[in-house]
């Protein structure tokens, strides 16, 4: 039976599965381009959603046997659909991944003569690299983008511009480096197996996911819905186990990040407004629709601090539950 198939979980295959939300295109649309904002564009998404779903709505599951959630139909977003949700993309200078990712390298006492990153932008955490545990000579990234590429390629790093899963690449790489990037990708056995192809034995696989926890707290409490086609995997310590087990990967090391009270707040904010403003007749849908005006991002600001006073206790009972954003893992290649 195909891994995709609604009656059983992408990882493990069980078929004891539960739902836990439905979209329609139209409310999937809606979550990243306003009809109220740009209704162009935002049809065009809706029609590009539902083509890739083959349906006009979308389920998220969660397998209860190792927890991974995941969209059904289980189908990452194309190049068309990230054109038609984002205006642009943005590569973030420093993530906490990258500082538990060195400390981890560290430790290992780790001296590479060939990296890989998957899904690099414009090589951020690359940089940390090149020269302390790796020739930039020695480096390959992955991407997309195509002013990444420049960068990448500008910094000395050989660049390619394809999905890992069909990139001709040379296997035998010190360690393959993954961060925020699984969420977006179907077809899972696929990868695993190619990354277990490309890593020497012994080397590592590292890679981050946001926080389970963390989505499922945010969802149940006002804040944006992790939506598909953009997100389609929610990974657990016992989904990446389980995915890493069958194709001789282990997981050795998993650590959540710490909870930083200011950030959370502020993406709180920022997402809680987000989240309103998909509503028709809200004073944030109202503020969001005019962000291409005149003084219209000011207006929209002015509106999400306005707004946030209340969120007071949904920041005070994510506190208390240590909610960090991110999940890290470590694997080493260890058979066949």
């Amino acid at each position: 039976m195909d891994a995709s198939s609604p009656s059983q979980c992408p990882v493990c295959r069980s078929p004891r599965l539960e739902t836990l939300h439905t979209f329609s295109a139209g409310q999937a649309a809606q979550h990243f381009v306003l009809i109220e904002e740009n209704p162009d564009r935002h049809r065009a998404l809706a029609a590009h959603i539902e083509a890739l779903w083959g349906a006009g709505q979308c389920c998220v599951l969660q397998c209860k046997d190792c927890d991974f959630g995941f969209s059904d139909p289980f189908v990452a977003g194309d190049a068309a659909f990230y054109n038609l949700a984002y205006m642009r993309a943005s590569y973030p200078l420093e993530r906490w991944e990258y500082t538990r990712t060195i400390a981890a390298l560290t430790a290992e006492g780790f001296h590479a003569n060939r990296v890989l990153e998957v899904g690099s932008g414009c090589g951020f955490f690359l940089d940390k690299l090149a020269g302390s545990f790796v020739p930039a000579q020695g480096i390959t990234a992955l991407e997309f983008n195509d002013n990444a590429i420049g960068k990448l390629r500008a910094k000395g790093y050989a660049a390619i511009q394809s999905d890992v899963r069909e990139a001709n690449l040379e296997p035998g790489f010190d360690a393959v480096f993954m961060f925020q990037v699984l969420e977006h990708i179907d077809q899972i056995h696929e990868l695993f197996a190619r990354l277990h192809g490309l890593v020497r034995e012994g080397g590592l696989v590292f890679l981050s996911v946001p926080n389970q926890e963390s989505i499922t707290f945010n969802e149940r409490n006002g804040s944006l819905f992790d939506m598909p086609p953009n997100h389609i995997g929610r990974y657990s310590q016992r989904a990446l186990k389980a995915i890493g087990d069958q194709h001789g990967l282990t997981l050795e090391r998993v650590e959540v990040e710490s909870f930083n009270f200011k950030s959370y707040m502020l993406r709180d904010i920022s997402y809680s407004y987000g989240r309103a403003a998909q509503q028709a007749g809200t004073l944030a849908n109202w503020s969001r629709s005019l962000r291409s005006a005149p003084f219209g991002k000011l207006i929209g600001v002015a509106t999400a601090a306005f707004l946030a006073p209340r969120r007071i206790f949904v920041w005070n009972r994510a506190a208390k539950a240590h909610l960090g954003g991110s999940f890290w893992a470590q694997y080493r290649k260890t058979g066949s």
